[in-house]
């Protein structure tokens, strides 16, 4: 899965990396090393590759509030055409989640279970373009829509496997147009993330578990905390 990220470019800085547009309306974010569920995060919406900001967790149409977010944050590729909170906006409402990186726990074996925080991200520390869906929630008062998004996952290769056993999809900049159009089925975009960028992974400091942490030496490499930890 996908649970926490970071992102610490500025609108200027994607845009200029994905070729994006950028929302008239656009509220720039500041720099996060430690995003949660429900933060505002950057988005970039459909074949316009529109730059834009939104709620992480996906609240479809018919939800009855924000709350459903908390089920939402992630959409396993393998069942997102058959699931009834996805399947409409895997047909038509498809993004990318820009990231630097995103964290994993690492769990030891033992009769205590204590987890090891890993960051994931690209070998040469570009953007990350993670696949994802985009749906606008209304609510019924007449307020505000909001635009909601959540993070596709796929079983994890086996490098990040080491970690954990999901990942999200990340495409190589090849496929991010033709993801973006709608064109992909669920098994040729697993397909496509077979060619992502190389990525590496390491342990960093407890710290992360705090939502309430965040600062850039969040995703510096510390010497593992668990003795189950090799690498």
């Amino acid at each position: 899965m996908c649970g926490r990220y970071a992102s610490s470019k500025s609108a200027d800085e994607l845009i200029e990396y994905f070729e994006a547009t950028r929302d008239g309306e656009l509220n720039e974010l500041a720099p996060s090393w430690n995003i949660a569920p429900t933060a505002q995060v950057y988005a970039i919406l459909g074949t316009a590759k529109l730059l834009t900001s939104a709620r992480w967790g996906l609240v479809p149409s018919w939800a009855k509030g924000l709350d459903f977010a908390a089920k939402t944050i992630n959409a396993r590729v393998e069942t997102v055409a058959e699931k009834p909170s996805f399947r409409s906006a895997f047909k038509s409402r498809r993004a990318l989640i820009p990231a630097d990186g995103y964290y994993e726990w690492y769990t030891a074996a033992g009769p205590i279970s204590r987890k090891q925080p890993f960051y994931i991200c690209a070998r040469d520390r570009a953007p990350l373009a993670m696949a994802g869906l985009y749906e606008w929630w209304r609510p019924t008062d007449g307020g505000s829509p909001v635009l909601t998004v959540t993070i596709l996952t796929r079983e994890a290769t086996p490098q990040v496997a080491q970690v954990h056993h999901r990942m999200p999809i990340i495409l190589p900049r090849s496929s991010w147009d033709m993801w973006l159009s709608g064109e992909q089925t669920g098994n040729e975009l697993i397909s496509a993330s077979a060619k992502a960028p190389e990525l590496d992974l390491f342990p960093v400091s407890s710290s992360v578990n705090s939502s309430r942490e965040n600062r850039s030496s969040l995703i510096e490499p510390v010497p593992p905390e668990l003795d189950q930890v090799l690498w």
